[in-house]
């Protein structure tokens, strides 16, 4: 019965329809129940308040009127309507002709409340309990009401609500089942040619001319859907090493703070220190994932940046105590040189940060034992340049101008190091959507220099 989507369409419809048709039907049905109780509530609020007039105290001497009260259903015996008043002892001083030889349940710690009991015939009740004090005396007054008509109203009510839900249930179900049908029909030859369709012929399109007016919109959408598929099977592959390209410097820093660490004793302040690095490494880790989903749509422009003003400065200083663990543990000596403290640019913090940690860990990866990295900056026409010289085994000429190509690697005997070949072109990409631009200077056997340009935000404080 399920393996169709007329069937499917059916039961989901009329599941929704029945939540609603229940829904409002116990809705229309509480909320009368409701309203009528409550009438009744009322009702019997007012009888309680015009009892209490009538009742007098005077020292020890009750009197009262209730003779003005007893009119109507409260003189028919067990009539539904009834009224008693009685001491805080429970002693009845009074009742309505109606109760016959009958009383109401007294108790002492249901006054004030309204309650449903069983009446004198053994019939439903909705009672009233009403406190009046007196000077020298309290004084319990209870009127009550029969909900038998009251019952029987509701009952009735709730069968019309079953019966209309259940004509309207089966109507939207032919309706559905002819809505459907009629849908579908259309729909058959499009069906087929969407089963055609496989991962080995995605490039296979509708043909948006034989498709009928009411869903050329839908053809198209699809086609333009099985172009992102198609696309998105061939960035499949490198989804994994480009994640894992991004993950591997954070979890290096982790990894080398936690030995460095421990290889000895330190003070409370140290490892305070250490532990506060840590942390904020591992937020970025989970910031991460996002942003390797965002870095999909850089060959789309659609690179989302946060703009404020940022000390290139303090971010410099940050990357170099964060990379400082990882050249030491390399043998690799890493230098800050004119951090530039109080240049401002507009950018986003955790991104430009990206870009430095990447530049930096590949300087120190394709270093020489006993090589060194120096990180630099300096002013000038209005930008800032940072650049991050190594005196590592350097690139091929040849390979320069492809070095920023997304997973472009220079050879094979890299690999174990460089991972996924990505991370330049994401630096790239982050360093002109802050309006920046990065490029690269390097002699084989000698070594390499990056230089990022940005603009500056700002004066030199």
């Amino acid at each position: 019965m399920f393996n169709s989507i007329k069937s499917k369409l059916l039961v989901w419809s009329l599941s929704v329809f029945s939540i609603l048709f229940s829904g409002l039907g116990f809705f229309l049905y509480y909320e009368l129940k409701n309203i009528v109780i409550g009438s009744i509530d009322s009702h019997l609020h007012s009888d309680t308040q015009l009892l209490t007039s009538f009742i007098e105290v005077e020292k020890y001497k009750i009197e009262w009127e209730l003779d003005k009260a007893a009119v109507g259903d409260y003189t028919i015996p067990f009539s539904g309507h009834y009224y008693q008043i009685a001491l805080s002892n429970g002693t009845v001083i009074a009742k309505s002709p109606s109760l016959a030889d009958k009383s109401l349940p007294f108790h002492e710690d249901i006054a004030y409340q309204v309650l449903t009991i069983a009446g004198p015939k053994g019939e439903p009740l909705r009672l009233m309990n009403y406190t009046a004090k007196f000077p020298e005396h309290t004084i319990i007054i209870q009127a009550a009401e029969s909900l038998e008509d009251t019952y029987r109203i509701i009952s009735s009510f709730k069968n019309i609500l079953i019966i209309l839900s259940s004509a309207a249930f089966v109507l939207s179900g032919i309706g559905i089942i002819s809505i459907a049908g009629l849908s579908l029909k259309t729909l058959t030859a499009f069906s087929r040619k969407i089963s055609s369709i496989t991962e080995e012929n995605l490039n296979e399109r509708i043909d948006e001319r034989g498709v009928d007016r009411e869903i050329i919109s839908f053809a198209v959408s699809f086609n333009n859907m099985m172009t992102r598929i198609e696309e998105a099977f061939a960035k499949q592959r490198q989804f994994l090493s480009d994640a894992s390209h991004e993950l591997r410097t954070p979890t290096s820093v982790i990894k080398s703070y936690c030995d460095v660490t421990l290889r000895k004793e330190r003070n409370k302040n140290e490892y305070e220190e250490a532990l506060t690095i840590i942390k904020s490494t591992a937020e970025n880790m989970a910031q991460l994932i996002q942003r390797i989903l965002d870095i999909a749509r850089l060959e789309g422009k659609n690179v989302i940046i946060k703009k404020e003003v940022v000390d290139i400065g303090l971010i410099l200083e940050d990357v170099f105590k964060l990379m400082f663990p990882i050249a030491q543990e390399r043998e690799i000596e890493l230098s800050l040189k004119n951090a530039c403290e109080g240049i401002k640019v507009s950018g986003d913090k955790e991104r430009l940060t990206e870009v430095f940690l990447n530049i930096v860990d590949n300087a120190i990866k394709y270093n020489k034992k006993g090589g060194g990295v120096v990180i630099s900056s300096e002013t000038k026409n209005g930008s800032v340049i940072i650049a991050v010289s190594d005196t590592g085994i350097g690139i091929p000429e040849e390979h320069q101008d492809k070095l920023f190509d997304r997973f472009y690697r220079i050879d094979d005997s890299r690999e174990e190091i460089s991972g996924a070949g990505l991370g330049l072109s994401i630096a790239k990409a982050i360093v002109n959507a802050h309006g920046g631009n990065i490029e690269v200077h390097s002699k084989e056997g000698v070594g390499s220099e990056f230089k990022i340009y940005l603009q500056l935000a700002g004066k030199i404080i």
